[in-house]
């Protein structure tokens, strides 16, 4: 028998599968192999809304629980999957580099933001007002985590390739069987499919379709994640990742080229070296209409759980609100009201 299904194969699922590793207990894990928005998320994590400067929701506390989370994986892997990275926000004018300073000293942005921007320059990127820099910044290298780690639970026999046939699941009081499987629980992390769910479709999910671009400049030597307009991240060699876009009215999932046409114009209003495009892709976000994500328990079903609406945020949030999840369901500790599922009942 296993402690846990864990049904989704984005970031979402991939953390749950680590979370319930960690902890000692026994995984069953499926996942489609359909491309979600997690293969093309550039996985960066800041702690800072940049275009108001002030910190996400529950930041600290994400970070405390990410760092270690993230490193305790790397061992089993044996292999990296995040790099740290200062974000340097390119201040538009001098407003907006006198509003960082001001912000900054607060004491809820002291530790997230330095107070005194620089004028350091970066070789090939315009920029007259200088930066602000965001610390405890960096990247999830996601699809090296989904792919390292599901063939890490594969070796174990705790993953399968496969969609997840809900017609064969049945429930008692106390156990789940799916095929010849028994389990305790099912956690259903499955991103954008949620609306297909017959346990959880009528969650409020909307997608938000994000399109991003791939390039190759090999002038450019960055240290540094740049955030504009758009963001200009450091990928490996000489290839970069630029986005991203936010569509909630968007009619097709494949990249478009009015979001190509608008990532180039913003990119160029700060990049003075020629490049290439490599590859541009796109991906339909998880996103929850109150901005937080979707936890907790079927208010029926007392062994289905769902874990979704992690947004343009997973590779932070994620981490931290797995052990939420976690802690709910053996612990018996209550999940943040801001995330808990049970916030929709009445509506």
């Amino acid at each position: 028998m296993k402690d846990v299904i864990i049904v989704g194969g984005g970031i979402s699922g991939t953390t749950l599968a680590w979370q319930w590793f960690l902890q000692g207990k026994s995984v069953q894990w499926y996942a489609d192999g359909i491309k979600s928005s997690s293969h093309v998320a550039a996985g960066v994590f800041n702690p800072v809304v940049l275009k108001r400067s002030s910190p996400i929701w529950k930041a600290q506390e994400q970070l405390d629980f990410m760092f270690p989370f993230y490193k305790e994986v790397e061992k089993y892997l044996e292999a990296p999957v995040i790099e740290l990275l200062p974000v340097w926000r390119r201040f538009h004018d001098s407003k907006e580099r006198a509003t960082w300073t001001r912000k900054s000293v607060r004491e809820d942005l002291d530790n997230l933001m330095l107070t005194e921007p620089t004028d350091d320059p970066i070789d090939g990127i315009k920029a007259a007002n200088g930066y602000g820099i965001v610390k405890h910044t960096g990247w999830l290298d996601t699809l090296s985590y989904m792919k390292s780690s599901m063939d890490f639970f594969n070796l174990r026999n705790e993953f399968f390739e496969e969609g997840f046939d809900y017609e064969k699941l049945s429930m008692s009081d106390d156990l789940i069987t799916y095929k010849d499987i028994t389990a305790q629980a099912v956690v259903f992390a499955e991103g954008n499919q949620l609306p297909h769910n017959p346990w959880f479709h009528q969650m409020p999910l909307q997608g938000n379709k994000g399109e991003i671009l791939i390039i190759r400049c090999p002038g450019l030597q960055l240290q540094q994640i740049v955030k504009s307009s758009v963001f200009l991240m450091p990928y490996r060699d000489d290839l970069f990742w630029v986005g991203a876009t936010y569509d909630r009215e968007y009619e097709s999932i494949q990249p478009s080229q009015k979001a190509k046409d608008f990532l180039i114009s913003k990119l160029e209003t700060f990049l003075e070296l020629p490049y290439e495009i490599v590859d541009h892709k796109s991906g339909i976000r998880p996103t929850t209409i109150d901005r937080r994500p979707f936890l907790g328990l079927h208010k029926e079903f007392k062994n289905l759980y769902v874990f979704n609406g992690m947004g343009s945020r997973a590779s932070l949030i994620a981490p931290w609100a797995s052990k939420c999840l976690f802690d709910f369901i053996y612990q018996d500790i209550s999940l943040p009201a801001e995330m808990d599922i049970s916030r929709f009942e009445d509506q």
